[in-house]
């Protein structure tokens, strides 16, 4: 029996080793297997390594060989504005031998103020894709043409020509005409000699190389060139989109300004941009000061920059238009008008679907502007406001995603007095919404808050009548944080939706799109805050002088005609 019990145990405990040595068995060709499998990875990995550097060396051996196949020279720079790519062409068009080289700095190569210029225009979003430019190589002995592109990890890339003979050519016969025309004359009207005037103006402007530019982008460099000057100069009225080559007409508007304000006297300007009668106009007006005609003979002639081998006013302006500038005395003003070309590409889009109406007598049954109901609508301070949002359900967790506004002070659109700011809503923006106004989350990622934003805005706001159109959906977005922000707006507020149903007898389309149409004002920025903002603006100034006209004087008044135009759309609503 005991016998039988212990080969019974000797029995059992042979599977158990035989069960164990199978399972060890299995895990040891698993891990030899796995072994195997990571070897053959390193050797592959190792093969690829050697191989490497022979393909990484082919692969710069093919793009040098393009690089020194191209015409153009070509310069690659990072956000530090130091090379890190250049061919042989750009040696060849700088003059340069041993000064080149990778980790340089730009700034030692050529004149790179036309560049940050363009990369200026190109960040602010105003223009894709490319910018072209006119340089001048740093001992002055030729003048380079190119185009600059961002690139997308920050840096950018530069291509050019050396354009020296060309440009001095065009000069030359530039002058020659012009002396040929003036003997020819001789103070005599002669329509060949205009028509031949126009054809070799227009000649020289398709050559020069130009792009669609945002007139507010142009005028913000050139104010910005004045600041150490004492010029005050106010950046007023829509922007508008034009044709030329930004950084000369930027320098062209710096030069004018100083030649004027010598001339004259005057410190103070208005800068404005205008579309009329098939051009783009870029206007100056001053107080006092009257032009004589040569006076403005000689503020054209100024040269402009030793960059463009003494090119003047009158020379660049002639490249952008065959048109005369026009100079004129209105409103106890001088004025300054120069034309320019219209965009090329830029034209009015189908905008989506309007917000809803959103009527609140909380938000728009205000106050009448206490200790300012009684002046007058046109001594006021504004500011105009608007807002991209997640959605259109604020009350259903819809946050802004952008706050803009423009002041209006004495009847001008203050354009250089401007606030716009991105927004991070804390939640995700659908794409409904970013296809128009183009805001991603990746665009709001790292932006302040609503509750930081609001203080900024409020301050900007103070003191002013706040106007927008729809207003209470605007107020309804602001007055939702406002505690969490600690800052209150109580400021009084006009609706321009409100008061067009007013002046223009209840219209079918209350979008801010149709009465845009309805009173002749161009929204170039459609799918942003700020460029809603000022064409509201522009809209509401006119409201002003159909206010006046129904004796809708005071700001008391308007705040009165807004709240029974409100109580009558309500009762209509009703029925």
């Amino acid at each position: 029996m005991t016998w039988l019990l212990l080969s019974a145990v000797l029995a059992f405990a042979l599977a158990v080793l035989a069960w164990r040595h199978r399972s060890v068995s299995r895990a040891l060709r698993r891990r030899d297997s796995a072994l195997q499998a990571l070897a053959e990875r390193v050797a592959a990995d190792e093969r690829r390594a050697a191989a490497a550097p022979a393909r990484i060396a082919d692969e710069k051996g093919q793009l040098a060989s393009l690089l020194n196949e191209l015409h153009q020279g070509v310069l690659v720079c990072n956000q530090d504005h130091q090379l890190v790519l250049y061919n042989q062409n750009a040696l060849k068009s700088l003059g340069l031998a041993g000064e080149i080289g990778l980790g340089r700095p730009l700034f030692g190569l050529m004149a790179i103020e036309p560049l940050l210029s363009c990369l200026d225009m190109l960040r602010r979003g105003d223009q894709s894709g490319h910018l072209p430019f006119l340089s001048r190589t740093l001992d002055g002995n030729a003048l380079l043409q190119g185009r600059v592109s961002l690139l997308r990890n920050e840096g950018y890339v530069v291509t050019f020509d050396d354009a020296t003979a060309q440009i001095t050519a065009l000069a030359r016969r530039d002058a020659l005409l012009r002396e040929v025309i003036e003997i020819l004359r001789d103070g005599r009207p002669n329509t060949a000699l205009d028509r031949a005037q126009r054809g070799y103006r227009s000649l020289l402007s398709g050559w020069w190389p130009m792009s669609d530019l945002l007139s507010s982008s142009l005028f913000e460099l050139a104010v910005a060139r004045l600041a150490d000057t004492g010029l005050r100069v106010s950046i007023v009225g829509l922007p508008v989109w034009l044709h030329g080559d930004g950084h000369t007409l930027v320098l062209a508007i710096d030069a004018l300004l100083r030649a004027v304000s010598a001339g004259t006297g005057a410190a103070e300007f208005d800068l404005s941009a205008k579309e009329a009668e098939g051009h783009c106009w870029i206007q100056l007006s001053w107080q006092g000061g009257k032009i004589e005609a040569y006076s403005l003979q000689n503020w054209l002639s100024v040269p402009v920059s030793p960059l463009l081998g003494g090119l003047s006013v009158c020379d660049i302006m002639m490249h952008h238009s065959a048109k005369d500038p026009v100079e004129e005395e209105r409103d106890g003003r001088q004025w300054l008008k120069m034309p320019l070309m219209k965009a090329h590409r830029h034209s009015p889009e189908e905008r989506g679907p309007g917000r809803p109406e959103f009527f609140d007598f909380n938000l728009l049954g205000q106050s009448r502007g206490d200790g300012i109901s009684q002046r007058k609508l046109r001594d006021l301070t504004y500011v105009v406001f608007d807002c991209e949002t997640t959605g259109l359900h604020p009350s259903e967790g819809d946050r802004m995603v952008s706050l803009a506004g423009v002041r209006i002070v004495g009847g001008r659109i203050l354009t250089g007095e401007s606030f716009n700011r991105i927004i991070n809503p804390g939640r995700p923006i659908p794409a409904d919404s970013t296809r128009f106004h183009g805001l991603t989350d990746g665009l709001v990622a790292g932006k302040p808050p609503i509750e930081l934003v609001l203080p900024q805005f409020h301050a900007f706001a103070e003191g002013a009548v706040l106007v927008a159109h729809n207003a209470a959906f605007d107020l309804k977005f602001l007055r939702m944080f406002e505690s969490r922000a600690g800052v209150r707006f109580d400021h009084p507020a006009l609706d321009t939706m409100l008061l067009s149903t007013f002046i223009d007898g209840s219209p079918e389309d209350q979008s801010l799109d149709a009465i845009c149409r309805r009173y002749g004002v161009a929204n170039v920025e459609r799918h942003s805050a700020l460029g809603d903002s000022m064409a509201t603006a522009a809209v509401f100034l006119h409201m002003i002088d159909r206010l006046e006209a129904k004796n809708i004087r005071t700001l008391g008044d308007a705040l009165a005609t807004l709240n029974m135009t409100l109580a009558l759309h309500q009762r209509a609503q009703a029925l």
